[in-house]
């Protein structure tokens, strides 16, 4: 699949698009284990900690469960929490806490059209982090808050992690 992407669309998960992203999800955690010990497979060959049920499970205002699609097809998923949400720093009003594209859709364009859209969709201060290991992701989101903002956002390490936060409120 080599052909230019015509439409990405990000929309806040039905009940049905849970299910999508549920089966989607270890997906996610094999493209970030080579960066982290954090997750490990149980004997049944399924990732733990099991963090979905916060995300998924019981609905909340101070979490986003969002699907990506490009085109029409599920293409991945973003986990936005929203101030007081409990992972994220104070004084911040959003923060990206998971965000997965599909192989098949990377370097097309599509994460950074849905960053920005989600972006779009809550205004105010955001954190993205990135593990230090991650290099592709930290490339990533510093190109991607770099296009979004016009290259106004603050670049830092905190708590062990590289963390960008911008503010898009006048947007």
């Amino acid at each position: 699949m080599t052909g230019a992407i015509a439409r990405v669309e990000v929309a806040e998960a039905s009940h049905a698009d849970r299910v999508l992203i549920r089966n989607i999800y270890p997906l996610y955690l094999h493209d970030l284990s080579p960066y982290t010990e954090f997750y490990e497979l149980d004997e049944r060959g399924v990732f733990f900690p099991d963090y979905l049920p916060d995300w998924l499970d019981h609905p909340s205002p101070l979490v986003h469960p969002l699907l990506i699609r490009a085109d029409g097809r599920p293409a991945g998923f973003a986990f936005v929490g929203q101030a007081p949400f409990p992972h994220m720093t104070a004084g911040r009003d959003y923060r990206v806490s998971e965000f997965f594209v599909l192989a098949r859709y990377r370097r097309r364009d599509v994460g950074q059209r849905a960053a920005h859209a989600i972006f779009d969709m809550f205004r105010g201060v955001w954190e993205v982090t990135e593990l230090p290991a991650n290099v592709p992701a930290v490339r990533f989101w510093r190109s991607v808050i770099g296009d979004y903002t016009g290259g106004l956002f603050e670049d830092s390490i905190e708590k062990g992690d590289i963390v960008q936060v911008f503010d898009n409120s006048a947007r």
